[in-house]
């Protein structure tokens, strides 16, 4: 009996072919291609964070990051294994971390090898970096905290970008990674923001576009990729620069009571106290001769760092149109006087409105002005103080000593807020207060004594300080006896809570500078912080303890009666026997120190109406490291991800010609080789056993067990494939999926029914992934939630590779 063996035919003769069309299957681009993609457009983005330092000494370690994680992912993507099972990422993080530390604190390394010395100086570093973010404000210095994280995080955007464009074949996502990368410049630098910056991300972005048509000869869809990148740039962030402004309905109120979240104007970021800013930022004209300082809004809430507004719900109705409330806890006998300032601002774009306290009506604003019924400070509600014109009549709370002396202490429940100390505050500052108000009788001399004590020879009015008011500085403040407001402020107020007197800090501006008839012109120099204590029958009162800059001496109410005795007597000695020509000299020589320091003074307490806020600034770095975490969570799934795309369109370690996802026999069996792998991957994955010693049909019987007609065809001409290529020798695959191929091996003619492993040609690469996706619901369902997640999150055939 003689074997008759079948004959040999083409694909083209056996059957029709379903793939893509020539035109779509032409090779995709070279690893390098895609690494040169991607270096430019990291470059680019890099550049565009220039607005924010003012020198360019942190590119170059930046750059060499960029370069050699990108060239080091071409490299390793360029061996096919390492290509086929995604793993190029794991050993780009590797390098990274080991390059962060030559890069960053290289002199950490003395013999050139990284040690755990090393890491721990990378993180003392990048620390130092957060905290320059809060020292500085744009255009900063580049110091070695800022290279460090700006090393560090461009190498990690650069992994995730290099991965998403050459493993994933997503440029899209990373296109996205890359305007993120945009909004840090426009948070923390958007006055110094150019054309050209915006350019360079712009073309990053379009570049990343166009990387996966540059080997291909689509040249029409790279076309539409570069048009329509550019038309969503123009839509997205043009186009809103040329439309008019929105027009809003100031006269309906809110619907509801919403919270209202301010920006702190309080000063509790290192600015740099060398800059200032000539020129007034508001001008007024006032009839109370008390020329009380111009506040923006009170500070109450310290949580031993920061002292920062205490968020209020607004009510709805609280329009400053249409008057303020009688001000918190100010008795009808107190003395007050009603008066009227007409405000111009001429030079300040900021949220809070610039009013003596207490305001009582605002007129020449529109109503989306809004006040905190608590502090009386009005805020904007989406509008900001440019160029606004308006007039304030507020009412001149004037007690008198003997009335403040007299005052009950205030029920401490309260003033859960304004009496607050945190638990680490140092004891110093407590036994402090104790100490010098030992002989007082009642709680307004105490609060004399402790402002007394400030202004006494013991302190000295200097900016050479740390700009927080926090525990340890008010610490390092009482032992050295040297700062400037912030630190006065916030010493006696937390001295003066220490002593069961609410207490808050006022900030805003000093009086200015007379003009004459009344009107004064304000600048950024003399921008200020003072104490305010809260007494029964009075409200809050202001106090001065500040000895220098801009302070001026403390209102009447706050002086005993051996400070007014002190006064009197400076007075008194203030030489008399100078010529008439001399004493016009004076004034303009001796306040020049005082306003010297006056204007460093004010720029440094001023300069954080442009910049970001602290709250803003931690949740922005508290979303970043969410970010990295979720990303580095995100890793393993990621790399299933590309394996799986890779088996599916057969990619997975085989030939060129099944890598370029041509069609044809090899095309067929190199997709249905990685479909099985694939299989058995998702078994291990969910903790199953994968038996090698079963049959091809046996594991197509097992997975079978749950899968829906369509989906079993689709199992079943995989597992036909695979037995013809296996079992039947190489002419065989041709014939599999025809009829053709039925009749040459005598067999009966192919049916559709769903067992039949000759209904038609393997799936293409989305129906196979809709098989690989249904075998794995029924998996998760059959092997519960938590496996199924763990599957997801932390797949076991990573490491433990199935061998089908």
């Amino acid at each position: 009996m003689s074997t008759q063996t079948p004959p040999r035919t083409t694909a083209g003769a056996s059957a029709p072919t379903t793939g893509p069309p020539a035109h779509a299957q032409d090779a995709e681009p070279s690893p390098w291609v895609l690494a040169g993609c991607t270096t430019a457009a990291m470059l680019l983005a890099a550049l565009s964070l220039s607005a924010v330092f003012a020198d360019w000494s942190w590119l170059v370690p930046t750059a060499v990051m960029i370069v050699v994680i990108a060239v080091a992912g071409a490299l390793l993507r360029s061996v096919s294994a390492i290509r086929a099972t995604g793993s190029a990422v794991l050993v780009q993080f590797l390098l990274a971390g080991v390059l962060s530390l030559y890069l960053a604190v290289p002199a950490a390394m003395p013999f050139g090898v990284p040690t755990p010395a090393a890491v721990m100086e990378l993180f003392g570093q990048l620390g130092q970096g957060v905290d320059d973010i809060y020292a500085t404000t744009a255009p900063a210095p580049s110091t070695p905290g800022f290279t460090a994280i700006l090393v560090v995080g461009f190498g990690l955007i650069t992994i995730l970008v290099d991965g998403l464009v050459s493993d994933l074949r997503a440029p899209k996502v990373g296109g996205i990674l890359l305007l993120l990368v945009w909004i840090i410049p426009v948070l923390l630098a958007d006055a110094q923001l150019r054309w050209y910056h915006f350019a360079s991300v712009a073309a990053a972005f379009l570049l990343l576009m166009l990387s996966r048509y540059l080997s291909t000869s689509v040249r029409r869809a790279a076309a539409y990729s570069v048009i329509a990148g550019a038309l969503a740039l123009a839509l997205g962030a043009a186009l809103p620069l040329v439309l008019p402004p929105v027009a809003h309905r100031p006269d309906r109120p809110l619907s509801q009571s919403q919270d209202i979240s301010v920006v702190n104007p309080f000063l509790d970021l290192r600015n740099d106290l060398s800059q200032t800013e000539e020129g007034p930022v508001l001008e007024y004209t006032t009839d109370d001769p008390l020329a009380p300082p111009v506040r923006l809004t009170s500070v109450s809430v310290f949580d031993g760092s920061t002292w920062a507004p205490e968020p209020f719900d607004i009510d709805p109705f609280a329009v400053a149109a249409d008057g303020l409330p009688r001000p918190p806890g100010l008795a009808s006998d107190t003395p007050t006087q009603e008066r009227t300032a007409q405000v111009r601002v001429v030079g300040l774009d900021g949220q809070h409105l610039p009013a003596p306290y207490a305001p009582a009506s605002v007129s020449g604003l529109e109503r989306r002005w809004i006040y905190d019924p608590k502090t009386l400070t009005v805020v904007g509600n989406g509008v900001l103080t440019t160029d606004a014109e308006y007039e304030v009549d507020y009412l001149s709370a004037e007690p008198t000593a003997e009335q403040l002396a007299a005052a009950a202490p205030v029920d401490v429940e309260d003033f859960e807020t304004e009496l607050a100390l945190p638990d680490d505050l140092p004891a110093v500052v407590t036994d402090t207060a104790d100490e010098v108000t030992a002989g007082a009788a009642n709680q307004w001399e105490a609060a004399v004594a402790l402002q007394d004590w400030f202004r006494s020879g013991e302190f000295e009015y200097s900016l050479d300080a740390p700009a927080e008011a926090s525990g340890d500085a008010l610490e390092d403040f009482l032992a050295d006896r040297r700062g400037y407001c912030v630190q006065f402020s916030g010493a006696m107020t937390a001295m003066a809570r220490s002593l069961g007197i609410p207490a808050r800090i006022g900030v805003g501006f000093t009086a200015g500078t007379p003009q004459g008839d009344g009107a004064y012109s304000v600048s950024l120099q003399e921008a200020h912080a003072w104490p305010e204590l809260y007494f029964e029958g009075a409200g809050w009162v202001r106090f001065e303890p500040t000895p220098g800059g801009p302070a001026g001496d403390p209102p009447p109410w706050a002086m005993s009666e051996g400070s007014q005795e002190d006064e009197e007597a400076e007075e008194t000695a203030e030489p008399t026997e100078a010529p008439a020509d001399e004493e016009t000299e004076a004034p303009a020589e001796t306040p020049a120190p005082a306003e010297e320091e006056a204007q460093d003074q004010g720029a440094a307490e001023s300069a954080q109406e442009d910049a970001l806020s602290p709250a803003a600034l931690q949740g922005l770095l508290a979303a970043g490291g969410v970010v990295v975490l979720l990303l580095l969570l995100a890793v393993p799934a990621l790399l299933r991800l590309v394996q799986r795309r890779l088996r599916l369109t057969g990619r997975a370690g085989t030939s060129s010609r099944a890598h370029s996802g041509a069609g044809g026999e090899d095309g067929d069996l190199a997709r249905a080789e990685g479909t099985w792998t694939e299989l058995a991957a998702l078994t291990v994955d969910h903790g199953l056993r994968w038996d090698r010693a079963l049959t091809l049909r046996a594991q197509e019987e097992r997975l079978a067990t749950d899968l829906d007609a369509e989906s079993r065809q689709r199992l079943a001409q995989v597992v036909g494939t695979l037995e013809a290529a296996r079992y039947a020798g190489a002419a065989a695959p041709v014939l599999v999926g025809t009829a053709a191929g039925a009749e040459a091996s005598g067999a009966p003619e192919a049916d559709a029914s769903p067992g039949s492993r000759r209904a038609r040609r393997l799936p293409d690469a989305a129906e196979l992934s809709a098989l690989v996706r249904e075998i794995r619901r029924g998996l998760g369902r059959s092997q519960g939630r938590a496996a199924g997640l763990r599957a997801v999150l932390l797949p076991r055939s990573l490491w433990k590779r199935p061998r089908p």
